[in-house]
């Protein structure tokens, strides 16, 4: 428990974030755990789809096995972006295709370490289809020059581009973890806007180092705190 705690506060760079919950699900996604970072899974009518990869194969296969997946039937990685502990768990997922917008190549090819190539550039914009269920793609630069977040289904998919503190409001993960920590944060809040101009009502947020929560009113929030 030590060293689970502390390797949450090296990353995080406080204990002030909410904690993560094995098995919780966001509306259609569902956390997976992995020490301080997390994944989802998302069981769609043609198989499930993951966002994010986890970092640790083996502990990937057993969160997989949980909820009754096996890593071979995993049709689809959609990464918010490429780092270690988002890509890992793809060395057990051999029918995988490994989905990111074409400006996170250069981090994949550094941190997978077997076939780096994206196999579905993404787009921003972009609306995916696996079966009834619809991705919509956003490019969220900043926090990698091709961070992404995913919108399914009412949950905001956040990858690192945010963390949710204790007290529930929306925070921005910690500068020195980010390429550009400025332009993270202007992207967040342009995000916020964006999806409010669409109409589209999210309904939870789900970052990767940090638990999810009932969206409520703490997107704009954050939008309006950071301008």
């Amino acid at each position: 428990m030590r060293t689970l705690i502390g390797l949450l506060l090296v990353w995080t760079g406080c204990a002030d974030v909410t904690g993560i919950e094995n098995k919780k699900s966001f509306g259609p996604a569902i956390a997976m755990i992995d020490l301080f970072t997390s994944c989802y899974l998302v069981k769609t009518e043609v198989g499930p789809i993951l966002v994010d990869a986890c970092w640790r194969p083996e502990e990937l296969r057993v969160r997989l096995a949980e909820n009754g997946v096996k890593p071979e039937d995993v049709g689809t990685v959609l990464f918010t972006h490429g780092h270690q502990d988002q890509v890992a768990g793809l060395s057990i997922l051999p029918n995988a295709r490994i989905a990111a917008l074409a400006e996170e190549q250069d981090v994949l090819t550094k941190h997978v370490k077997t076939d780096p190539a994206i196999d579905d550039v993404l787009s921003d914009g972009q609306t995916l289809r696996f079966g009834s269920t619809e991705v919509r793609v956003y490019a969220v630069p900043g926090h990698t020059a091709g961070s992404a977040a995913f919108f399914i289904g009412g949950v905001l998919l956040l990858g690192d581009n945010a963390l949710i503190t204790a007290k529930g409001s929306l925070g921005p993960v910690p500068r020195d973890r980010s390429a550009d920590p400025d332009l993270n944060v202007r992207s967040m809040v342009a995000l916020a806007d964006r999806l409010r101009s669409e109409g589209r009502e999210v309904k939870w947020l789900a970052p990767a180092h940090s638990g999810g929560i009932e969206a409520g009113a703490a997107l704009q929030a954050f939008a309006d705190a950071n301008r």
